[in-house]
This record gives structure tokens, C-alpha cells and sequence, in this order.
């Protein structure tokens, strides 16, 4: 017969299993165990009164259901993460006049002079050009911008995890809720561009809420595995960040799809194009074609449940990797 601590694996005899001991319910006591060649008898050495023999091992709650629950209840706390999300921002901008409308007035001014300037390089009509390419920035830039923050969502909020016990998923929340609200006061140079230029609105338009839809939806997951991903491997974000500024080149923002004539699948297969034309073409009155819709769904679902997969796997461990 041999003492051990519960916490000790070094004490165990016998060949008595290591998760035994972590898993019992009796921790800061010290424990007496008795190997035999079929079983083990454990008995309580301070309180030998103790029948242990029928004692269980602490319940886990499997990985998936622990999944499913932190995001709903991550979801759920929406006065915790649009009170943080307000709060980033306020921090951001204290001090300044304008604030976010800074933002604002830079992609005005930057829409402005591409808008002038390629215009006249591709011979295009400003009037039909501009809400085309003042469309696709604005949109591009909410995206681009739920990617890259999304690589630091965790690592940036290192501090609060490892301090206090809340749902890692009211992080995520958090990073989609502050550039939702960035996004909103950028619209204000959308909505200037299509009175200015006149562009025709119908019912048709409010399809492009679903384009902001899929593209915060998809933003999710992008947030939630990235953030996985570079709070374990520190050099993913900045893989991410230079193939973002390749994506931008080959989305169509500054060019119209149909000039790339033979090779379209170029714009075809691109999740990022998918998602940005669903959300500009209503807006602008052009039909969405079905290979769009089809890519859209697609990457919604299939990154979804990868994300999902490595949240439920790993969200265990995203403490230890901070």
C-alpha cells in the first residue's frame, strides 16, 4: 500500500491510470491505494470512515455539446460584447473630434480620386464606374477587416480570457460588433455616392441586406478559426494579412468581372467576390447570377463546420496557447 497526493502522478503504483487520479472528486487529500492484479481499492487515509469504492470520477461534457453551448451563450450576451465593441471604440478615437468618421472621410477622399483616376484609364463611364467601385470598397473593406482582426481576436484579449470565465465566443462577438459599427458610418459615403449618381433603387435593393448577412455570417467563422490558428501559430496572421492584399487584386473591385473574358473562373470561384456581389449587385441593380449564390452557400457551410470542428476540438486549449 502506497500514499500519494490525487494531483501526483509520480505516486501512483500498480499501473493505476493517470486520469484516474485527475478526475477524482476528493482533491487536496491524501489518498492510500492498494494494486491488485484485477482491481484497486482506494481508501481515504484522513477519513477512513470514507467508502470511495463507489465514488465517481468528475463528469466532462463532451467537446461538441461544450461547443454548441459556448456559442450560444457567447451569442446571447449581447449587452456584454456591444458594450465592449463600444468601448474599443471610444478608446480608439479618444481625443479625436470626428472619431470613426475619420474613416469616413479617408475612403471618401480614396473612392473619390480612384474613382476619377481609373475611370478614365479604362475608359468607362464615372456615372456607371464609380457606385460600381464605391460599392465594392466599401464592402471589401468590412471584409478585409473581419479578417485581419479576426487573426488577433484572441490574442488581443489574452488578459480578460485568462482572468475571468466567460464564453470565448463573446470575443468573436465583440471583433464582428465594432467593425459592424465602423461599417455602418462608412455606408454614409455608399449612400451619398448612389443620390449624387442617381442609381435607380427598387424592393430588388433590400437583397443586399442577405450580402451583409452572409458576409458578417461568414466573417463568424473566419474570426473564430483565425483566431484559433495565430493564437497557436503566431505567423499565421501575418501569412493571412499577404494573402488578403492578393485577394484584393484579384477580387473584382477597381475591374468589371467581364474584363477578364476567357479567364473568368478567376472571379467565378472566388469566395470573396461571391459574397461582395450579393450584398453590391441589388444595390446597383444588376441580377445575381446562380454560380454566385452557389459559391456563397458553399463556403458558408463548408467553413462553418470546419470552424466548428477545430472550436469543439481545441477551445479547450486556446488559454494555454495565450
Amino acid at each position: 500500500m502506497a500514499c500519494f497526493s490525487p494531483n501526483s502522478a509520480a505516486s501512483l503504483q500498480g499501473g493505476a491510470s493517470v486520469d484516474l487520479v485527475r478526475n477524482w472528486p476528493y482533491k487536496g487529500r491524501r489518498f492510500a491505494l492498494q494494486a491488485g492484479n484485477h482491481n484497486h481499492q482506494m481508501t481515504d487515509t484522513l477519513h477512513p470512515q470514507i467508502d470511495l469504492s463507489t465514488a465517481k470520477p468528475l463528469s466532462r461534457r463532451h467537446p461538441v455539446k461544450a461547443a454548441i453551448a459556448d456559442i450560444r451563450s457567447g451569442v446571447g450576451r449581447w449587452w456584454m460584447w456591444s458594450a465592449m465593441s463600444w468601448q474599443d471604440i471610444r478608446q480608439r478615437y479618444r481625443g479625436s473630434v470626428l472619431g470613426p468618421f475619420w474613416l469616413t472621410i479617408s475612403m471618401a477622399i480614396m473612392i473619390a480620386t480612384l474613382g476619377v483616376l481609373y475611370s478614365t484609364l479604362m475608359k468607362m463611364d464615372i456615372h456607371t464606374y464609380l457606385p460600381f467601385l464605391c460599392l465594392g470598397l466599401l464592402f471589401w473593406t468590412t471584409t478585409s477587416t473581419l479578417i485581419t482582426d479576426g487573426c488577433v481576436v484572441f490574442v488581443n484579449s489574452d488578459t480578460i480570457i485568462l482572468q475571468s470565465r466567460m464564453p470565448l465566443t463573446v470575443h468573436v462577438m465583440r471583433s464582428l460588433s465594432r467593425n459592424f459599427i465602423i461599417f455602418a458610418h462608412n455606408c454614409l459615403v455608399g449612400l451619398a455616392v448612389i443620390v449624387i449618381f442617381q442609381v435607380h433603387q427598387s424592393l430588388y435593393s433590400l437583397v443586399s441586406l442577405v450580402g451583409i448577412a452572409l458576409i458578417y455570417l461568414n466573417g463568424f467563422w473566419v474570426t473564430l478559426l483565425f483566431g484559433m490558428l495565430c493564437a497557436r501559430f503566431r505567423d499565421v496572421g501575418q501569412i493571412v494579412s499577404s494573402f488578403t492584399q492578393i485577394l484584393f487584386f484579384l477580387t473584382p473591385i477597381l475591374w468589371h468581372p467581364t474584363a477578364l473574358g476567357m479567364r473568368h473562373w478567376i472571379a467565378d470561384f472566388n469566395p470573396a467576390y461571391a459574397l461582395i456581389e450579393i450584398a453590391r449587385a441589388p444595390l446597383l441593380g444588376v441580377p445575381i447570377s446562380q454560380n454566385v449564390w452557389v459559391i456563397a452557400l458553399t463556403t458558408t457551410v463548408i467553413g462553418w463546420a470546419l470552424a466548428f470542428s477545430f472550436f469543439a476540438r481545441y477551445r479547450a486549449r486556446i488559454p494555454y496557447w495565450l
